[in-house]
């Protein structure tokens, strides 16, 4: 585990675990969104005794940490990755599934924007919409 990960599960009385610690590095890695299958996947070629309800209850307590960031990339996809420090949001091709990170200040003042009279914070956005590959290939050739 990175020391942040170490020092904040120990801090709050937490052991260190393989498992946990596994869970972390397979997260930290990768770098980008996992679900919790690849997660269980990739942990069980080092530790081949971890089920999925041990990685769920993993990811849900770094989730309650905030060391590791859950998003729905559309209904029933869970993911999950690393928190960054920066707030960022999500563009999701509805084709191929790629995802790709925009950042807050990409946003240019949305989050204001729907921050009508204090009554709605935005966390996070998620944006569903076809990636350059997939428009690309979509395009039928030019015919002479």
């Amino acid at each position: 585990m990175s020391h942040h990960a170490t020092r904040t599960l120990r801090e709050l009385g937490y052991r260190l675990t393989p498992q946990r610690t596994l869970v972390w590095d397979v997260l930290r890695n990768h770098g980008s969104h996992m679900s919790a299958e690849e997660i269980c996947e990739r942990v069980n070629r080092q530790f081949p005794n971890v089920n999925m309800s041990t990685v769920y209850r993993t990811l849900d307590l770094l989730v309650s940490l905030s060391l590791v960031r859950e998003t729905l990339l559309g209904p029933e996809h869970r993911t999950f990755e690393i928190e960054e420090e920066d707030a960022h949001h999500h563009l999701v091709c509805r084709e191929c599934g790629a995802v790709e990170h925009i950042h807050d200040t990409d946003l240019r003042g949305l989050s204001a924007a729907l921050d009508v009279g204090n009554s709605f914070l935005v966390q996070e956005v998620t944006v569903f919409g076809s990636c350059r590959t997939c428009r690309q290939a979509d395009v039928p050739p030019d015919r002479p």
